[in-house]
Formats: C-alpha cells, sequence, structure tokens
C-alpha cells in the first residue's frame, strides 16, 4: 500500500508543479477492502468479497484545490455510485434520473443521507444480463445500524445479521433477533430499493 501512496503522491505534487492542480478534479476509490489474516498469507474472512464493512468499506477520495475544502470524513454516508454525479456536476451538467448517487460537493444533500444500499455477488457472474443468479447478499447501512440479508438461492444457510457499526464496528454481535423491529424496518427499505 505504501507504494501506492507514495505514488499518488507524486501524481498530485506534479499536477501542483504544473499549475494545473486547481482546474483538475482528481478522485480515488478501490473496489473492496483487504485485511489480512494474521495467521495465514491471504485476506481475512470478514475482508475482501464479504459482506462485512472490512470488505465493503474502502476510501473514496476526491481533491479540487480552491472548490472542495480538504477533510477527513468517517461518518457520512458515500457511495461509489456518488462519484459519477459529483464528476457531472463538476462539470456543469446533471445526472440522468437513473443515476441513485449524489454529488459529494453538495454538503446538505450529503448531510441529510439517511441510507446506503450494497450487494455483494459471487467473484464470477452466473448470468450476463440478470444479476440476481450471481447474489449472495444485499445490505443497508441506516445511520449506524447495518442490516445483511442474505440471497436464499444462494445462501439458504446464512442468517439475517444486524449489526451497530458504531459500537460493533467489526460486525461480531448480531442484533437480529434482540431488535426484529429495526429487521423489519430495513428489510422494507432494503426490498424498496431491490427485490431479486
Amino acid at each position: 500500500m505504501r507504494v501506492v501512496d507514495e505514488t499518488c503522491g507524486q501524481l498530485l505534487k506534479h499536477l501542483d508543479q504544473q499549475g494545473v492542480a486547481d482546474n483538475t478534479v482528481v478522485v480515488y476509490v478501490t473496489d473492496n477492502g483487504w485485511i489480512n489474516d494474521p495467521s495465514a498469507d491471504r485476506y481475512a474472512a470478514k475482508s475482501k468479497r464479504s459482506q462485512y464493512d472490512g470488505g465493503v468499506r474502502t476510501p473514496i477520495m476526491v481533491r479540487w484545490p480552491k472548490k472542495i475544502q480538504p477533510r477527513r470524513d468517517e461518518q457520512t454516508l458515500v457511495s461509489s455510485i456518488d462519484i459519477a454525479p459529483t464528476v457531472l456536476a463538476a462539470c456543469g451538467l446533471k445526472p440522468t434520473d437513473a443515476m441513485q448517487g449524489i454529488n459529494l460537493m453538495d454538503g446538505k444533500t450529503l448531510e441529510a443521507r439517511q441510507r446506503i444500499f450494497g450487494e455483494i455477488f459471487e467473484h464470477d457472474i452466473q448470468h450476463m444480463t440478470d444479476p440476481s443468479p450471481s447474489l449472495r447478499f444485499r445490505w443497508v447501512i441506516d445511520g449506524a445500524m447495518k442490516l445483511i440479508v442474505p440471497h436464499k438461492a444462494r445462501e439458504p444457510k446464512a442468517p439475517v445479521e444486524l449489526y451497530n457499526l458504531a459500537e460493533d464496528p467489526t460486525e461480531t454481535r448480531n442484533l437480529a433477533a434482540e431488535q426484529p423491529e429495526v429487521v423489519a424496518k430495513l428489510t422494507e427499505a432494503l426490498d424498496q430499493w431491490w427485490t431479486p
């Protein structure tokens, strides 16, 4: 990771030195989490390709000097689907109606966001035009609460899981049995977003 960090730093420095940084939007995102397994040479179980935050939470960085104030935020709900609307806004364009993301430079809209949604698929797709056969899990984060719902066709033995990410960031205590009303509310929101 250090090499990637250094390379990004060199690129940003080059933009500064060339005098084009103020007119250049730089967006950085990674594809998935990676937490090493301390006992083996591989990624940990709740990391890459998993439905847990260690697998889905990744950095998203947007740099545009004089337009975006630098800050670090680990609480605001953002998603990679926000990248396209953000870049379009930077170019003075509007997103299409089909785009679910928001402009990350719009502080009021960002602050008002209550939920983000996501899914986990098989590594190799099962169907070229229908995502459902490859679906393993759908998830929703609402504030600090995260609901994970398995796709029964692909994960028939997996339980429904509910975690409070503020109190349990490594998702070790499943609260689904203790808070069925939260499970019901978030399942309804998840089904409204996408029912496979």
